[in-house]
């Protein structure tokens, strides 16, 4: 196997990437949580940790719901998680978004204001966490309130009713603002829009931000004012999903396989 990818099948990114690297003769396969972590063998012998075997990885699975649904099921899931979080921070193989012993998701938070804060950066919204959906908001004609369900991880524009149970999570934003979405890989970054923005720096400042947060793959979104002259970071993600990366596929598939497959990170 050349390349493991831990995931889901249904995953569009996930099938693109084993659709391109097939096409160059490699050998890539997608696993769930629990099929991957039977895959390897951890050593540490006279000190030295050793992996078995040591290949290229992208972990594509999100963190459990803050509220459990099943104990057995959950405990199993984050057993299996855990042996992938020690088998990819000791791999030597390249990888995305390696975990580090702190943290298996970079520095990325829940909080909006949280991962601007560990990017040092100043945050630039407001943010309110609740275990009810708010039934009517105040607004400030400057802003616009989003809410997202910290359980299912589904968001809406604040007033709407999420079916899920929470808690949840509401962060302002700028109204009326467009967005850019900055998709990133190591030190290379491409917009996905054509619009004039190069004065605002998009893609060195998403580089930079995504190095602080210990990530090396990711889309950052930006929020841009309707006069193009200031951006705020809406949201980063690192799990991005097809849609986000479609505009700028070309470019990226031929940067993951030059990651991947001709050098280490």
């Amino acid at each position: 196997m050349d390349l493991l990818i831990v995931g889901e099948a249904e995953d569009k990114l996930a099938q693109a990437i084993v659709y391109f690297f097939t096409a160059l003769n490699k050998n890539v396969a997608i696993l769930d949580v629990l099929s991957a972590s039977q895959l390897f063998t951890l050593e540490i012998i006279n000190g030295k940790v050793s992996v078995s075997p040591d290949l290229p990885m992208i972990i594509r699975t999100v963190s459990p719901p803050l509220m459990r649904k099943n104990f057995d099921d959950t405990f199993q899931y984050e057993e299996a998680l855990s042996t992938l979080w020690a088998v990819a921070t000791a791999s030597q193989a390249p990888m995305l978004n390696r975990p580090t012993p702190r943290n298996m998701w970079g520095q990325i938070a829940s909080s909006s204001v949280l991962t601007q804060v560990r990017a040092d950066l100043t945050p630039d919204t407001q943010e309110i966490f609740t275990c009810y959906q708010k039934q009517s908001f105040s607004f400030v004609p400057e802003q616009q309130w989003y809410v997202q369900d910290l359980g299912t991880y589904e968001s809406a524009v604040a007033g709407e009713v999420l079916p899920g149970s929470g808690p949840y999570r509401y962060r302002s934003t700028l109204s009326g603002a467009d967005y850019e979405v900055v998709v990133v890989l190591a030190n290379k970054a491409w917009r996905s829009t054509q619009v004039p923005l190069e004065h605002l720096n998009l893609e060195d400042r998403s580089i930079s931000l995504l190095r602080k947060l210990d990530l090396n793959f990711g889309v950052v979104i930006w929020s841009i004012e309707p006069n193009l002259e200031k951006a705020a970071i809406a949201r980063v993600e690192s799990f991005p999903t097809w849609e986000q990366v479609e505009l700028v596929w070309s470019e990226l598939a031929d940067s993951l396989y030059e990651v991947l497959c001709q050098k280490s990170m």
